[in-house]
């Protein structure tokens, strides 16, 4: 146990029949928000509403202190009081509450004032990794997973001069980007695939800045039909029988001007389409799903060591595979986040900005009643304003998630998440049937 009181690896005992809770990024800032107001209100409630023996594994990345350097970890807290109580009304039935530092929390490996906030505010044990060791003898690692990944991993997390690469871009990189991009590049802090920049990029500058000074391929063609129904609506031709032929000249060059317009929106289309493609190709990082490459492998190493599984945070891309004899799960993110959603074929995707509402839950086995320890994955979205009337309409009834926290995976047995053609295409909300919080 280190001088701050946050252990390297903390050993939990789940009891027979409890149920684990598994949370991750909710970056609650030190101002309360729509957002983190909202994250608090669903989380509270399904605490509020479990009667097992419950733990409470806070996966990292909780406190945002990375964003707000000046803030300090009692500032957020108090600012989301109602979910420091739901915490503290956990551990005062018998439950206990487990906080695994992430990188955007990292100050509490070695601020002893910032953990004991911690520790006060929320009855938490906190530190770098946990094994909950389940009551059939099943052991799971629980880790935020920021170690996995190259941008974001610390030689020595109780060091505080040891900031990655990640901390660089977050605290000067996209607040300049956001300045000089003002509305047109909004979100970009959010974005669940910071590797998918370039595509984001793409797709902003086709939908907010090319189609804002596309109006005329509009207006053009109303105005040019209207010009041709106007001989139909006053009868120029026989009122004037010599204008006849200036009115079928007219006529001829309106609808070729109007094939010309089709063509010139088909060239735009593509070159719209063809910029998109080439710049979003510059991204030097896994997407999507692809980021929990490296957290599937370590799941893999692990349950070869005798582990049931391993659960992770930090890519924002929830997920609940079986690896082999046993399983990798992620929390997810309770925050908001910028994601892509497929649109027409061949037309760039839409950034839609969106507060995702996931976490994991863990049955532990019953003994007494024969019940087998059992995962699921419980996740949902919520779509936030800002996107433009294009982007709205492009991407209607093509978000692939429910709008309320329902199961979306399980093991063992499945299915899994995202399942292989989930990963191939977005499934419409219509694919499954939406459940409430409370337990199957």
């Amino acid at each position: 146990m280190a001088p701050s009181g946050v252990a390297d690896r903390l050993d939990v005992l789940v009891p027979p029949g409890g149920t684990v809770i598994a949370l991750s990024d909710l970056h609650l800032p030190p101002e309360r928000t729509a957002v983190s107001g909202r994250c608090c209100e669903v989380i509270t409630r399904r605490l509020a509403d479990e009667a097992a023996p419950l733990t409470v594994l806070l996966a990292g990345d909780i406190v945002e202190m990375l964003a707000y350097p000046d803030a300090s970890a009692a500032d957020v807290l108090t600012a989301h009081q109602d979910l420091c109580d739901a915490l503290r009304a956990v551990t005062a039935r018998g439950g206990q509450v487990v906080y695994v530092i992430g990188n955007h929390d990292v100050n509490l490996a070695w601020d002893l004032k910032a953990a004991e906030a911690v520790r006060d505010a929320t009855g938490a044990s906190v530190c770098l990794a946990a094994d909950l060791r389940m009551p059939g003898g099943e052991r799971i690692r629980a880790e935020h997973g920021h170690q996995l990944d190259p941008h974001n991993c610390f030689h020595d997390p109780r060091n505080p001069l040891d900031t990655p690469l990640g901390h660089h871009i977050v605290r000067e990189v996209v607040p300049k980007v956001e300045r000089l991009g003002r509305d047109w590049l909004d979100g970009a802090h959010e974005m669940a695939d910071p590797a998918d920049f370039p595509s984001f990029l793409a797709s902003r500058l086709v939908y907010r800045k090319l189609s804002r000074h596309l109006w005329w391929l509009i207006l053009v063609p109303v105005a040019l039909m209207a010009v041709l129904r106007v001989p139909e609506v006053v009868h120029l031709r026989s009122r004037y029988p010599d204008a006849s032929q200036w009115i079928h000249d007219g006529e001829i060059l309106g609808y070729g001007a109007l094939v010309d317009i089709v063509v010139i929106a088909l060239v735009l289309a593509i070159m719209s389409r063809r910029a998109w493609t080439a710049i979003s190709a510059l991204a030097l990082t896994e997407r999507g799903y692809g980021q929990n490459s490296a957290a599937r492998e370590r799941a893999t190493e692990l349950i070869a060591r005798g582990y049931a599984g391993y659960l992770s945070g930090h890519t924002h891309h929830p997920e609940l595979r079986a690896r082999g004899d046993g399983f990798y799960a992620n929390a997810g993110s309770c925050t908001s986040v910028v994601e892509a959603i497929d649109t027409v074929r061949g037309m760039p995707p839409v950034y839609l900005r969106t507060q995702q509402l996931s976490w994991l839950e863990i049955r532990a086995a019953s003994p007494a009643d024969g019940d087998p320890m059992r995962v699921q994955l419980r996740s949902a979205r919520v779509q936030l304003p800002g996107a433009t009337r294009a982007e709205r309409f492009l991407a209607a009834a093509r978000n692939p998630h429910a709008s309320v926290p329902c199961a979306v995976a399980s093991w063992p047995g499945g299915p899994d998440w995202p399942s292989t053609t989930q990963r191939r295409r977005r499934r419409r909300p219509a694919d499954r049937r939406p459940v409430d919080f409370e337990r199957d």
